[in-house]
């Protein structure tokens, strides 16, 4: 390992981390501490009144005691886990040393919160999402977290409360892909329009065609704003059809011909074979390559390009958008988060959640991206054979 990682003693043996200490108490030790918070009338009163999740840690963030709440939720959960171990977070097993030590664990707002409470003395409150796998689906929960720090006798412990902030999250989210999605074609009909006012170096009737395009565009957009909730509910019926590759690339390539984020910069298309065609949803694909081209357009300079093409793989079709630009390690970390954003506006960022949740979700395809100073950035969808 390299960068971050420091070591942190657990018995004789040194254990690698990423960020948060490694070390933890002995099963013996976590059983001992266990019985006397459950025994010490100050935390039953507080695992009985306080809603949400309630847990109560040790000096090494393992779980001592738990409140009804968080064990019907979790019926699996078991002391001595760490928070991201009972929920099962898919960064917890990556790490060295479980929950905290991954490298995705220094954007944690759970983790942040705990080390600032027992580093401070005094409560933190944060916000955080965590992504979780349950019956092998991923899951994208949001929590706000509140780590008070606690004393009794030589002891120290760490009562956190997650309140569960899913549903105001996942309605705000899907207003703004809804939105986000709706300004990149909006964008492109701006600029044709735009075009069409010097109507002496464009021929008229492939300017209006165009605008009569993404006009169609729009529309479905706007119909399909319903069928975003039903993504995010689980409800969502897949218009599924056999379109040629070619054509879904050349409907990219139309939205972005004269939209302000291309502006100066090149939107170059592979050659891909006509009769080369996939059966999918067209218009999820669509979304997910739109939003991939808008994130690649917005991170190159004037005159660089960004390349959109396709392949097969194992019989399996492939999408990809490249740029020569290079993503933070630390944004890197957060990518596909429902909640998180690159940008400063309220309401950007939302795309890259987007790609995930169709994508994977409902495409049955396999989202991923690669970022490396030497080969630039691509993000791809991988969907299933036919």
């Amino acid at each position: 390992m390299t960068g971050n990682q420091v070591q942190a003693p657990s018995g004789n043996k040194p254990v690698l981390t990423w960020f948060a200490p490694a070390q933890r108490a002995s099963q013996e030790e976590v059983a001992a501490m266990s019985r006397f918070v459950q025994e010490t009338p100050l935390f039953l009163a507080i695992l009985a009144s306080i809603d949400g999740y309630l847990m109560i840690l040790n000096r090494q963030r393992q779980i001592l005691a738990m409140n009804k709440q968080l064990r019907e939720a979790f019926p699996n959960c078991r002391v001595g886990e760490r928070p991201g171990e009972l929920l099962g977070c898919i960064h917890a097993s990556t790490g060295p040393g479980g929950c905290g030590t991954a490298r995705a664990c220094s954007t944690c707002g759970a983790v942040l919160s705990v080390l600032a409470a027992q580093t401070s003395g005094e409560p933190v409150t944060n916000e955080f999402l965590v992504t979780i796998r349950r019956d092998q689906v991923e899951e994208a929960l949001e929590f706000r977290v509140r780590a008070t720090p606690i004393r009794v006798g030589m002891n120290e412990f760490t009562v956190v409360i997650y309140i569960d902030i899913s549903g105001d999250k996942r309605r705000q989210a899907l207003e703004c892909i809804f939105f986000h999605d709706i300004l990149n074609t909006v964008g492109g009909l701006m600029g044709w329009s735009a075009i069409m006012q010097s109507i002496d170096t464009l021929d008229p009737k492939e300017a209006a065609m165009r605008i009569l395009v993404l006009s169609r565009r729009l529309k479905q957009e706007i119909e399909d704003q319903r069928r975003l909730s039903e993504a995010e509910n689980g409800t969502l019926t897949l218009n599924r059809k056999t379109v040629p590759a070619r054509e879904v690339l050349e409907s990219i390539g139309t939205v972005f011909e004269a939209h302000e984020v291309a502006k100066d910069k090149h939107v170059d298309i592979a050659n891909v074979d006509a009769r080369d065609q996939i059966s999918t949803d067209p218009m999820l694909l669509e979304r997910i390559l739109t939003n991939m081209t808008k994130n690649a357009l917005e991170a190159v300079q004037a005159g660089e390009t960004v390349r959109l093409g396709f392949e097969r793989r194992e019989g399996r079709p492939v999408f990809w958008v490249t740029n020569p630009g290079v993503i933070p390690e630390r944004v890197q970390l957060q990518l596909f988060r429902r909640s998180f954003s690159t940008k400063a506006s309220k309401g950007r960022g939302i795309g890259t959640y987007s790609m995930k949740l169709f994508g994977e979700r409902y495409l049955g395809g396999h989202v991923a991206f690669e970022s490396t100073p030497e080969q630039g950035t691509t993000f791809r969808i991988e969907l299933p054979a036919a």
